[in-house]
């Protein structure tokens, strides 16, 4: 059996039926309880096969799943009697785990469904004694069938409250290690607490609405989300810091959110940040997280949008969140020198991804960067430039307008020494000084300047009828509308002129 062991196909089974008859001749042995001494090895087994999608959801069968649960303790017979975990609980889980990856029936099946009460009961009651392959496999059979059968959420969340066993994992983690600043775990709880946190975001991915009576559940979950985010661990760190970003997408936050709640009310350590009356402990971990992460080459869209998906979620629901998020990201501007999308502070990263092809990403990068300028186009053009704002200000309908802010003033005032003197150089479009330059026109007749110009518009129209470009004006929407000719544009110019007024002003 060795050498099967890392295999995840074993075509030596496909002809005469060897697959079908090796799966019968096992379970056969696994019912004759002569050959109980040698059940482990049937199971174990029956894990390799079960690797192999071949024919796999004709091969298992309700009797086969029922033998399954009971090997690993999950039957109603098993509940009823004192349970000693061996080899056999272990492969019976991890045979499970196989069986709901790659089989859909299996991942519908309303034996394995059955199952989750017991399982979120041993869950319950997870103590010292229970090794912690059977904690690991028990949660991952919960991620599995939550991610795959979206219909078992309801019955966990809801039916037999497995969220709130979940919940208690992560507080009795939180509670051990509550005067700590940094956590010296091993490697396998951290991989327990990860396990869970991926549960608890299936289970809350829809949650839109929150019933009264779950609400100090939630606000209960927001405080250990926190609290983990604010550890510091000697492994793992970032898988752990991304699952509770990922959750943090979907748990909905209470008001005011115990995230931020002062020091008074909870054991601060010297590197708590405050903010105000405020602790911004763990708005300062996510970013410096979003900061790790906008470094990414690979994945991109995978490794940066939760993040600020949780922090846009964040500034929206608490203004001093946005404040001190605004002061973090978007600084009042001294450097006018250069274009906003160069460098490398957050600021720079976040403005080179609004021009970027992934448009799921640069949606949600401009939708950050509008809300912590308050919501305001002349703001956003100043701290990110025009052009690069211009596709978040078509998609809304706000090109060549002037917003009007839709958030209360904030008191700091973003006008820099440095912004002041070059203020009437900043090119709004380019978002940073620039030099002048000399007047191309200058010492053209009139003639030369009407031909120039005909040249011009004879370039923009070939373009225009070969499909390269496709000139826009402004409808009264605020949205760009393609014209038939170039022509059309000059109605159309003195109002589709950027003002240097309205890009100024605050």
């Amino acid at each position: 059996m060795e050498q099967y062991d890392k295999q995840m196909t074993i075509t030596e089974l496909n002809n005469d039926c060897l697959r079908e008859k090796l799966w019968k001749k096992l379970f056969h042995y696994l019912r004759d309880y002569s050959h109980l001494d040698h059940c482990h090895h049937f199971i174990a087994a029956l894990r390799i096969l079960s690797r192999d999608k071949t024919n796999l959801n004709d091969l298992i069968t309700d009797d086969a799943l029922n033998i399954i649960l009971q090997n690993a303790s999950l039957t109603k017979i098993c509940e009823e009697k004192q349970i000693s975990y061996t080899t056999v609980t272990i492969e019976s889980l991890k045979l499970l785990c196989n069986l709901l990856y790659n089989s859909v029936k299996v991942q519908q099946s309303d034996v394995v469904i059955s199952c989750l009460p017991y399982l979120i009961d041993r869950v319950g009651n997870y103590n010292n004694d229970v090794p912690h392959d059977v904690k690991l496999f028990d949660i991952r059979i919960l991620f599995l069938i939550t991610a795959l059968n979206t219909s078992t959420r309801n019955i966990i969340k809801n039916d037999i409250r497995g969220d709130v066993c979940l919940i208690k994992i992560l507080e009795d983690f939180v509670a051990q290690n509550k005067d700590s600043e940094t956590v010296a775990v091993q490697t396998e709880e951290i991989t327990i607490l990860c396990e869970v946190l991926k549960v608890l975001f299936n289970l809350y991915i829809h949650s839109d609405s929150v019933a009264i009576e779950d609400q100090e559940k939630y606000r209960n979950l927001e405080l250990i989300l926190s609290k983990l985010l604010t550890f510091k661990y000697a492994q793992q760190q970032d898988d752990l810091e991304s699952f509770v970003v990922n959750l943090f997408t979907v748990i909905p936050f209470s008001h005011p959110t115990p995230i931020i709640q002062s020091t008074e009310s909870k054991n601060a350590h010297d590197n708590t940040i405050m903010y105000g009356d405020a602790d911004m402990s763990t708005i300062c971990v996510l970013l410096k997280f979003l900061d790790k992460r906008l470094d990414c080459k690979t994945r991109v869209v995978e490794n940066i949008s939760p993040v600020i998906t949780a922090l846009i979620r964040l500034v929206k629901a608490e203004k001093i969140i946005r404040e001190y998020v605004r002061f973090q990201i978007l600084p009042p501007l001294k450097d006018v020198m250069n274009r906003p999308e160069e460098g490398t502070t957050s600021r720079a990263k976040l403005c080179k991804l609004l021009t970027s092809p992934l448009t799921e990403l640069h949606d949600l990068v401009a939708e950050l960067l509008f809300v912590l300028c308050k919501e305001n186009v002349s703001r956003m053009v100043k701290y990110t430039g025009y052009g690069n704002a211009a596709g978040m200000l078509a998609k809304k309908g706000l090109l060549g307008r002037s917003q009007a802010e839709t958030h209360s003033s904030d008191s700091e005032d973003s006008e820099t020494e440095e912004y002041l003197k070059y203020k009437e150089q900043i090119n709004p479009i380019i978002g940073c000084y620039e030099p002048p330059k000399s007047n191309p026109l200058e010492g053209m007749t009139e003639e030369q300047k009407e031909y120039e110009a005909l040249q011009l518009v004879n370039l923009v129209d070939k373009l225009t009828r070969e499909g390269v470009v496709r000139p826009c004006r402004i409808v009264d929407d605020g949205k760009p509308e393609p014209i038939e000719h170039v022509l059309e544009l000059q109605n159309e110019l003195p109002k589709q002129q950027y003002g240097r007024k309205d890009s100024d002003s605050e």
